[in-house]
């Protein structure tokens, strides 16, 4: 069949159409929804890369500024507690409850007693420390024991019985006075103990068993490192309230100058016991437990309070 007439316009239209097509495809610019879904993670429009810089002409950037340190106020003075135990030597057993307790603790050994020398022993494997009990006259006349300090002996003696003690506890870094009222208030027997005392590097602490002692006098005269039991002994009663009455009098004195030397002895059970109780409440409390040589250390630093 012959299309006649009609052939001019389907030419014509044939090629509006390429036209067309052609324009369409002209306008058409890529994008992201012309990438097929599973394609989109890697599609990403990379940034213009800006010209890059020689390592000198390269910027660095100042630190940031330190953060200022917080203020803390300072720390308040930590009150101690020093417990001595007395008249060792006598017993191993009455010995064995103190050594287990889990603090800091001072022994204070009598010479020429039975278990003297063990119990020093057993103290220094605990980790403990001991000093010499040494035994002094008492008013009244009650016997202080073997190698004991008279009113009326010499220097010379007073030497060599310190001598024969101190030999037998070799590690003792000083001594305190078992009973003693007649002979600390003496001047020349103290004197005599002082004297050797120095020469030997040996602290005193007093066991104030007499008000007018004549410990501190003579030891600052003779330059020896001295201090006193400051609070009531732990066990003039022997049941676990006044023990504890006793203690609790030790912390307010602690609390308010900075330190308590308590004096218990050996013989009395009910203290290892009350001791290991409050001990806790010791920590929780505040309060730190000290041998007697640290508070020894301490108090002869320059700028330490004086006893």
């Amino acid at each position: 069949m012959s299309l006649g007439g009609l052939e001019p316009y389907i030419i014509i239209t044939g090629i509006i159409i390429i036209l067309l097509i052609i324009l369409l495809l002209f306008l058409k610019k890529p994008g992201k929804q012309d990438i097929p879904p599973e394609q989109y993670e890697t599609y990403i429009e990379v940034p213009e890369e800006s010209p890059q810089k020689s390592p000198s002409e390269t910027t660095v950037s100042p630190p940031a500024a330190p953060a200022a340190i917080p203020w803390k106020p300072e720390a308040e003075e930590v009150p101690e507690l020093v417990f001595v135990i007395d008249d060792v030597g006598n017993s191993i057993e009455q010995l064995k409850p103190f050594l287990k307790l889990p603090f800091s603790i001072t022994f204070a050994i009598m010479p020429d007693r039975r278990y003297t020398a063990e119990c020093a022993a057993m103290i220094k494997a605990a980790g403990k420390e001991y000093i010499l009990h040494q035994p002094m006259e008492a008013v009244g006349g009650a016997d202080p024991g073997k190698s004991a300090i008279y009113t009326g002996m010499d220097a010379e003696e007073i030497r060599k019985i310190l001598q024969h003690n101190f030999a037998q506890l070799p590690q003792a870094l000083g001594l305190n006075n078992h009973m003693g009222s007649a002979a600390t208030s003496d001047p020349e027997v103290m004197d005599a103990v002082m004297e050797y005392l120095n020469e030997n590097d040996l602290f005193f602490l007093d066991s104030l068993t007499i008000s007018n002692t004549m410990g501190k006098t003579a030891a600052e005269s003779r330059r020896v490192p001295y201090l006193k039991r400051n609070s009531m002994f732990l066990d003039n009663e022997n049941d676990q309230k006044a023990i504890i009455d006793a203690i609790n009098e030790g912390r307010k004195v602690a609390e308010k100058s900075g330190h308590a030397v308590m004096i218990g002895h050996v013989m009395t059970g009910e203290l290892a016991d009350v001791l290991l109780q409050l001990y806790p409440g010791f920590i929780e409390d505040g309060f730190s437990l000290k041998e007697i040589s640290e508070l020894f250390i301490e108090m002869n630093n320059p700028g330490s309070k004086e006893d």
